[in-house]
């Protein structure tokens, strides 16, 4: 009499290898998010730098008015006309820079980064205490600004605008 396999060994071999192919499966595409993921922070912490380089010779105030004007001027209407780091706090509640304003985020020479629909870069710029730069004071009366650039994506998987990274400075002399 030959020996064979019967159907329930059969049954069980393949419920087996299943189960081992599924896991498999299922940590290839865990990773695969999370390399997405960490692609998207990688990206997030270059958008923060990109307007931390765009803004790091410019003075803190601006050259005609000094500090008797906070924000952009009448004349500065966009992002290539301002001309000190105060006019990038726009009218006080921030500015930001892609979405719908820009055709993207933009890059250290002010031009937009194609292809990063859904991305913007939302910069605020304050006076801070000169002895406490946690202490926050009125515009203009104090030489050190703080600069705050958070970086938003808009995840489709999540239906939301995500804050991805936060960068943030205190403007040099």
């Amino acid at each position: 009499m030959t020996r064979g396999f019967t159907l329930l060994e059969t049954a069980l071999a393949i419920v087996i290898v299943g189960v081992g192919v599924l896991s498999m499966m299922s940590a290839q595409q865990a990773w695969h998010y999370q390399n997405d993921w960490a692609e998207k922070v990688g990206l997030a912490a270059r958008l923060g730098n990109e307007v931390r380089e765009m803004t790091l010779k410019l003075p803190r105030h601006d050259p005609v008015t000094g500090t008797s004007s906070w924000g952009a001027e009448l004349n500065e209407l966009d992002v290539l006309d301002f001309d000190d780091l105060d006019d990038f706090d726009g009218d006080g509640d921030g500015l930001v820079l892609g979405g719908d304003v820009h055709a993207g985020p933009l890059n250290s020479l002010r031009q937009p980064i194609l292809g990063l629909s859904g991305w913007t870069q939302e910069v605020r710029v304050w006076n801070v205490d000169s002895g406490d730069v946690n202490a926050v004071v009125a515009d203009g009366a104090s030489d050190l600004l703080m600069v705050e650039v958070t970086v938003k994506w808009e995840d489709p998987r999540a239906g939301e605008n995500r804050e991805m990274t936060r960068v943030r400075w205190i403007a040099p002399n």
